[in-house]
């Protein structure tokens, strides 16, 4: 991961959202990242995506440069309603779309395609696709360090979180401290949300089985779907992407040989050059 590079572009505010833009045209690409993320993980190798329309990467509601201290409403719906406050104040509204996410972002991408009418296509990265809670609960602690320990909901978790929230500078390089794998701007930018707009992603989007009623929605009005993974990723649950291609030709499925949960990160131009295809 030591080669991502930050992406260009302009920084701006569309709606509640912070969001970097590049590229002008009558179509675009929005990319939404994961949880304890935000945009910047979607680097410079995800720049040539404007040589043929607009690239649109939002922090989504709650993360990153979009945190917000005073909310505590960060269920599906109000995740949904920043995104098209973001297309609204982006006009993009009816312009085509192809929707890619990355982790929640992937679960985020297909619930926010099933209601815009206008996406194209759908393509998600490691998307931590989750049949029950139990399911889930055993795979969330894949994700990262502080991932599985914000997902157990426990008294020291809550404090954690708490602590980081008020000593936000030291909690950054205690990020970088336990996640030398990722490129330093990238662990710093992992303690940029609250407990309320972490809780939400976790319990409402990767923690919900409502992913499958977005995903029949899109199969329903013939959207195309690729559900992209890393060979050697332990989040997501094994086969069952396979599964949902061999029972919806809608579906396609592609895995990366080398790649972990941080495919689009590690493996940028390789995730750009599928989504340009």
């Amino acid at each position: 991961m030591r080669g991502w590079v930050p992406g260009s572009g302009s920084r701006v505010r569309a709606g509640p959202l912070a969001v970097r833009t590049l590229g002008v045209g009558r179509s675009a690409t929005v990319l939404l990242h994961g949880i304890t993320g935000t945009g910047e993980a979607f680097g410079a190798g995800f720049d040539t995506l404007a040589n043929d329309g607009r690239l649109i990467i939002p922090d989504v509601l709650g993360f990153g440069a979009s945190l917000d201290p005073h909310r505590d409403d960060f269920c599906l719906p109000a995740h949904l309603d920043a995104l098209d406050s973001m297309a609204t104040a982006l006009d993009l509204d009816g312009v085509p779309l192809i929707v890619a996410g990355h982790s929640m972002g992937a679960l985020l991408a297909l619930h926010w395609a099933a209601h815009r009418p206008q996406v194209r296509r759908v393509v998600t990265f490691n998307a931590p696709l989750y049949r029950t809670s139990d399911e889930a609960d055993h795979h969330i602690r894949a994700m990262g360090v502080l991932e599985g320990l914000f997902a157990l909901e426990t008294p020291l978790a809550r404090w954690t979180c708490a602590w980081m929230c008020e000593h936000r500078d030291a909690a950054q390089w205690i990020s970088v401290a336990i996640s030398p794998q990722w490129p330093i701007p990238l662990a710093r930018l992992g303690v940029g949300h609250t407990w309320p707009a972490y809780l939400g992603g976790m319990n409402a989007i990767i923690r919900s089985p409502s992913w499958r009623s977005a995903l029949q929605r899109l199969v329903d009005r013939g959207v195309p779907v690729c559900m992209v993974n890393g060979a050697r990723d332990a989040v997501p649950v094994p086969g069952l992407v396979d599964q949902l291609a061999d029972e919806v030709p809608a579906i396609e499925t592609r895995t990366h040989p080398q790649a972990g949960h941080d495919l689009p990160i590690t493996y940028a131009t390789w995730c750009a050059r599928l989504l340009a295809s």
